[in-house]
């Protein structure tokens, strides 16, 4: 009889893992300039006409039919970049060589496009490749967990690297050190070479049978390397407009590609090749757990028929329902149904494991969507959940349960997906969500700022998501903040209604350009993209309990009824007028909107004014007027952009508009460049800055 002996392998000699490490092995390729390539077998090959073949800039693996991963540094460093060929909109041809030939691709993703100075290239370091022409080839099996990798839990990694002028491929194995910042880096250990040329490659969990990393390079003058953990493959920038189709989200369509790949491959009886099924099933990948590994492929497989959710914010909402009424929090939020599942793996144990499951698939099956699912796809997740459901004897009450909430969901879909078409299509901010960005000064260190960002709920709760109290230059900010705001918008923006941006800052900051700042997607200024307004962070401690209520009332007033006729307080036929005292300020009727046409760009006191007077609502431009026709064309924008937003809660998403023109080109929106908006709302206090803050 066969038995299981110490090490992984049977006693007459199989080895368990023999079957996953080929097929990691089978999935990873070459990648290198757009010319002829080599033999495989590993040595050399010259070109047709007498040069010798590019050698590779490094590995790369088949995440999915036709599409490759690997480090952007790979296909976009110093040496490789002269070699490449430029495609389209600055997209760069490569070519990809594995045991099938060698095939063209182009380089859908990467980011960073670049790295400053010498040092190792910054996060997420990953790029993805789509070949130009379909060719048959097998796939990794990509983890759908977030939870970060185990110091200690044994690896392998795959990749080429040139020996005595020949390329041969590299296998190795070690542990997982650690991490490396809080960027996804994971640190690899010593116990095997880390050659040049893996750098690409995959790096497989031997316990679960799953890629979970990509191998970044050696790390100099130590031991062992670096990897890039494939959760930051969700910073690859969401759509801007709502998706009709799944080519519109380049995340989805890998994602749910990869998925129907190894279900199809499963299903294919036919075919004699081994499956990452199997090798999962071999290595017991899933002992203990709810779900075979035939089970998950097949669920996993079900879920990729659906359109994706329609929002990140939509996806951790119905996280929530299932796991005790909350969104587990991660570095990098879930955005598809398999990373969806993911999060509730190891949440239970036993039967609540699988109910926890069942409900997620029957949630999902019944979830909006921003395009309409393909006939019999939901059926189809139903018909395995009460299968499965059978199968593992769960109790009838519980089926039943199932059965009515799916009923019940179908039925308030088709009620509300009328009134869900016309929000959509109304195209305004998502309401009552919001970004909170504070910049807390230091007074011993100046132009040094602390800042922290949370999440703003429509209830008004506030959810921490990032901060850094080590103080940070002023001029350094918008880098330094971008990956978390990135973060922070792809959580709560809905198709078509992005998150309002609140930046809380002090009153010397408040003419701070914010909404100028690159930090959405690195080519337009984050107010281009969504409402962005600012706050005053220390007007509270010098308020009294009078003055409080005085802003309240002009708070309400401004957003009850519609703004008095237009005036600007500091500018009369073009020229600078001096602004009233606060206490004629203060006497202004209370849907008075003050604005701002020279004053704020010359010192800030006049902004502290209009502060201290208790206007929440307020406009004003940095850019000085010198022209009259400027100024003229300025106060007539502002009078025509009050008067279409009518009342104070649409100027948000009015200056949003007028920015996302400017930003287009359009000449009839310059004159608005450079407008900011106060918008403070006195019934939503700022937490003191030293006040901890707790998730929700």
């Amino acid at each position: 009889m066969t038995t299981v002996a110490e090490g992984g392998a049977y006693d007459d000699g199989f080895d368990l893992l023999e079957p996953l490490v080929h097929l990691a092995a089978a999935a990873t390729v070459r990648i290198h300039a757009p010319a002829p390539g080599y033999a495989m077998g590993g040595i050399l090959e010259d070109s047709t006409d007498g040069d010798a073949a590019p050698r590779p800039w490094g590995s790369g693996f088949f995440i999915a039919p036709n599409w490759v991963l690997t480090c952007a540094h790979v296909v976009l460093n110093s040496e490789t970049r002269q070699e490449a060929t430029a495609v389209g909109q600055g997209a760069r041809e490569v070519a990809v060589s594995f045991s099938g030939g060698t095939v063209a691709g182009v380089v859908e993703w990467a980011e960073p496009l670049s790295r400053a100075g010498t040092g190792i290239w910054p996060a997420p370091d990953l790029a993805l490749i789509r070949l130009l022409e379909p060719v048959e080839h097998p796939c990794v099996w990509v983890s759908e967990r977030s939870a970060k990798a185990v110091s200690g839990k044994e690896v392998a990694y795959f990749g080429c690297t040139e020996v005595e002028g020949e390329i041969q491929d590299f296998y190795g194995r070690c542990t997982i050190r650690g991490g490396l910042g809080q960027d996804g880096i994971l640190r690899l250990g010593n116990e095997d070479e880390m050659p040049e040329g893996v750098s690409g490659g995959p790096v497989v969990d031997l316990t679960r049978g799953e890629v979970l990393g990509v191998v970044k390079g050696r790390r100099r003058g130590l031991d062992g390397g670096l990897a890039v953990s494939l959760v930051q493959l969700r910073r690859i920038p969401m759509p801007a407009a709502q998706v009709q189709t799944e080519t519109d989200d380049l995340y989805q369509r890998v994602i749910h590609a990869h998925d129907r790949h190894h279900a199809d491959r499963q299903h294919d009886v036919r075919s004699l090749s081994g499956t990452w099924t199997e090798a999962q099933s071999v290595i017991r990948a899933t002992a203990g757990r709810a779900l075979t590994p035939g089970q998950r492929t097949e669920l996993l497989g079900l879920l990729a028929e659906l359109p994706p959710p329609t929002s990140t914010r939509a996806l951790e909402g119905l996280i929530a329902l299932v796991h005790r009424g909350h969104s587990p929090m991660v570095p990098l939020a879930p955005r598809s149904w398999r990373e969806g599942m993911g999060l509730l793996y190891d949440l239970r144990s036993g039967t609540a494991e699988l109910e926890a499951i069942l409900r997620y698939a029957v949630l999902a099956a019944t979830a909006e969507r921003p395009y309409p699912a393909l006939s019999g796809t939901e059926r189809g997740i139903w018909r395995w959940v009460e299968a499965t459901a059978a199968a593992a004897a769960v109790p009838r009450h519980v089926r039943r349960a199932l059965a009515d909430e799916r009923e019940s969901r179908l039925h308030s879909r088709a009620v509300t997906s009328f009134t869900a078409l016309r929000a959509s299509a109304s195209g305004s901010s998502a309401s009552g969500v919001s970004v909170l960005l504070e910049l807390v000064p230091r007074g011993w260190e100046p132009d040094r700022y602390d800042w922290r960002i949370c999440l703003v709920h429509g209830s008004g709760g506030l959810e921490p998501l990032a901060e850094d109290f080590g103080g940070t230059a002023l001029d350094e900010l918008p880098q330094r903040l971008s990956g978390s705001l990135t973060e922070a918008f792809r959580r709560l923006d809905e198709p078509g209604r992005p998150a309002v941006l609140q930046v809380a800052l002090p009153l010397p900051l408040l003419g701070l350009p914010v909404h100028d700042w690159p930090v959405a997607d690195g080519r337009h200024p984050v107010g281009a993209l969504r409402p962005v307004v600012v706050r005053c962070s220390d007007r509270s401690a010098k308020e009294s309990a009078h003055q409080l209520a005085n802003r309240e009332r002009r708070w309400q007033s401004v957003h009850s009824g519609p703004l008095l006729p237009f005036t600007v307080l500091d500018c009369e036929d073009s020229r600078s007028q001096p602004l009233p005292d606060i206490g004629a300020l203060r006497t202004l009727h209370a849907r008075t909107l003050p604005a701002l046409c020279h004053s704020a760009n010359r010192h800030h006191t006049a902004r502290q004014d209009i502060v201290a007077a208790g206007y929440g609502v307020a406009l004003w431009r940095r850019e000085p007027g010198g022209r009259d026709w400027i100024c003229a064309d300025f106060h007539r924008g502002l009078q025509w952009t009050v008067r279409t937003a009518g009342r104070a809660d649409n100027l948000p998403d009015t200056v949003w508009r007028l920015r996302a023109d400017t930003s287009a080109g359009i000449p009839e929106a310059y004159w608005s460049k450079g407008v900011a908006l106060l918008y403070d709302d006195p019934t939503r206090p700022l937490p003191e800055t030293d006040e901890p803050l707790e998730a929700p």
